[in-house]
C-alpha cells in the first residue's frame, strides 16, 4: 500500500509556474547552419556572420579557414576572418553574466566547450543565442534552439577557461 501513497503525496505538491520556467531571452534571427563533421567552427561562424549580414556561407568559412590536419578550426583564424569581413571580433573569458548581458544587447556569441573526458579533449564550438534562469539556448551541431542546463553547460564551458567571442559591428 505504501508505494501508492507516494505518487499521491507528490502529486498534490503543484507544479511549477511553466512561464516562468520556460521564459527565454532570445535572439531568434541568428541564421542556423547543421554542421558537418569537423565543421562546428564554420558553422558557428557563419551564423553569426550572417547575423550581421555578410551573406558568407558555412561552405566559403570553411574553404578559407578549416584546418585538414588540426580536424578543426583556430580561433585566432575565426577572429581574422570576421575581420576580413569588417567587423569587430575578440576572444576573451566569458561568464552567465557576459552571456545575459551580450544576449539582451543582442549580440549572440560563439562559445568553445570541452564535452571530453579526463586528458581526452573533444572542443566543440557553438553560438549562444538566448537564455533563462535555467539555462541557455545555443545553435550547436544539426540543433537549433538547443536548451542545456545552465550547470552542465557551465560544466563543459569551464574546461575551456570559460573562452568566447563577440563579433560585432566596428562602431
Amino acid at each position: 500500500m505504501f508505494p501508492f501513497v507516494l505518487p499521491l503525496l507528490f502529486s498534490c505538491t503543484g507544479t511549477p509556474d511553466i512561464k516562468e520556467s520556460t521564459a527565454f531571452q532570445v535572439i531568434e534571427s541568428v541564421p542556423f547552419y547543421p554542421q558537418e563533421t569537423y565543421q562546428c567552427g564554420p558553422a558557428s561562424l557563419a551564423g553569426v556572420l550572417n547575423y550581421w549580414r555578410t551573406g558568407v556561407s558555412p561552405e566559403d568559412v570553411s574553404g578559407e579557414i578549416y584546418s585538414e590536419s588540426a580536424k578543426g578550426t583556430l580561433d585566432i583564424d575565426m577572429i581574422l576572418y570576421a575581420e576580413r569581413k569588417g567587423l569587430k571580433a575578440r576572444q576573451y573569458k566569458g561568464s552567465a553574466e557576459d552571456i545575459k548581458r551580450n544576449i539582451d544587447l543582442g549580440y549572440p556569441l560563439i562559445v568553445l566547450v570541452d564535452y571530453g573526458f579526463w586528458v581526452y579533449q573533444q572542443n566543440h564550438f557553438m553560438v549562444v543565442v538566448g537564455y533563462n534562469k535555467n539555462g541557455i539556448l545555443v545553435n550547436s551541431g544539426r540543433n537549433r534552439f538547443k536548451f542545456i542546463l545552465l550547470k552542465a553547460f557551465l560544466k563543459s564551458w569551464e574546461k575551456t577557461n570559460f573562452w568566447t567571442m563577440l563579433i560585432r559591428p566596428k562602431q
